[in-house]
């Protein structure tokens, strides 16, 4: 197996399948996340990702929701957000970032858009390897977890930070899990894509560039 996973791995360039990212955007969103497209409407689609909620973003939530969350605003965000543990996306349409959660069926829970304004506040940072999910994987693992940028939003003078992660969450489906090269494909094509919407965001809000 581990010959294997050496073989596929060096047939992959990922500078190479950088340059094909509008096809694989293409082919993703027709083939593998067509709900995104039925989630939007009729809005442009510049780039979508995985994104998650913090451990911290979700304690800090709960102790707001039992003190009565005052602040209005980010109420009406928090008591959405704090109970999501399903898959969950960003997507970039112009100058707008929305936030879609789903359930356990996989069907659209909840569609939180952040818009210029709140961009035009927010600060991004950048946050190592998605820490909620080291422990449920091996260390060899690890370069196939998401990366995480988090962004932080100024709501009505609270903070609320989200993650966006590098990809797209990818599952392997019982077909692919003997098919080593087919996963790593995938994988890259999901990185490819998922890594590209920090770069289209931050190319539109200067406040989001990183050192």
């Amino acid at each position: 197996m581990n010959a294997q996973h050496s073989s596929a791995k060096s047939e992959i360039n990922l500078e190479q399948e950088r340059s094909r990212y509008d096809i694989y955007k293409q082919e993703l969103l027709n083939e593998d996340f067509p709900e995104l497209k039925q989630w939007m409407k009729d809005k442009p689609i510049d780039a979508f990702t995985g994104a998650s909620i913090p451990q911290s973003t979700s304690n800090k939530l709960q102790e707001m929701v039992s003190d009565g969350m005052k602040n209005i605003a980010l109420s009406a965000i928090g008591l959405r957000l704090r109970r999501v543990e399903t898959d969950c996306f960003w997507v970039l349409s112009g100058k707008e970032l929305h936030f879609l959660s789903t359930n356990t069926e996989g069907d659209l829970d909840e569609h939180i858009i952040f818009d210029t304004f709140r961009i035009a506040a927010a600060s991004l940072q950048y946050s190592g390897v998605l820490k909620l999910q080291l422990g449920i994987y091996s260390q060899a693992a690890e370069e196939y977890l998401p990366k995480v940028h988090l962004i932080t939003f100024n709501i009505d003078g609270s903070s609320l930070s989200l993650e966006i992660h590098d990809r797209v969450n990818y599952r392997p489906g019982p077909a692919d899990m003997l098919d080593m090269k087919k996963q790593l494909a995938t994988r890259a094509k999901y990185q490819v894509v998922g890594e590209k919407l920090v770069d289209i965001l931050q190319s539109r809000f200067s406040n989001l560039k990183t050192s």
